[in-house]
């Protein structure tokens, strides 16, 4: 009996030094950057996350309007995923919403959003002086939406790694004590 409590000790000490069971992948790096305001025409987006992403993974692009931007290519290698604009995005808010499966089985999901503010020739002071005022509300209310976003974000990654198999470490030890003290009992 004693070897058998040992070699599920042991079991439960392996499996709680491993962290890679209680990782889930998480979005690394995009281009262009959460809150980034772009002012050269965008061509493409990329998301770099964690770990190797599935090839069931999707990737939808928004126009502050909600509708859905069409895309080109769209490729997953690895960890990345990158896709083609079939035309040069209009001015605006842009929300990008991912779906994947992470090569640990888990699905995750996330958005961020950026904003396309490329210049534009200039007809005349008036028009350029009203462009302006339209840019930087469109700015105030990305970085609004940005930082709302990111609050959520942080809200859903403040659980610090360790809690987990913490918890279930003292749980074990509890079960382990109290199946000893049962066989202490009833000698």
């Amino acid at each position: 009996m004693i070897k058998k409590v040992s070699l599920l000790f042991l079991l439960f000490v392996f499996a709680l030094c491993s962290n890679q069971a209680f990782a889930h992948t998480s979005l690394e790096e995009s281009t262009p950057k959460d809150g980034e305001v772009i002012t050269e025409p965008i061509q493409e987006l990329t998301l770099i996350f964690g770990t190797k992403v599935e090839q069931t993974s999707k990737i939808n692009v928004s126009n502050s309007n909600g509708q859905s931007i069409a895309l080109g290519n769209f490729v997953i290698e690895e960890d990345e995923m990158w896709a083609t604009f079939l035309q040069p995005l209009d001015n605006g808010n842009y929300k990008v919403d991912w779906s994947i499966i992470g090569a640990d089985g888990h699905p995750i999901e996330g958005s961020f959003s950026f904003t396309v503010d490329v210049p534009m020739k200039e007809d005349s002071n008036e028009d350029s002086a009203e462009n302006e005022e339209k840019k930087l509300k469109q700015v105030e209310d990305n970085q609004e939406n940005s930082t709302e976003q990111s609050k959520q974000d942080v809200k859903q990654s403040n659980v610090p790694s360790y809690v987990i198999p913490s918890i279930i470490g003292i749980l074990f030890v509890i079960v382990v004590g109290s199946v000893f003290w049962l066989m202490r009992r009833k000698k």
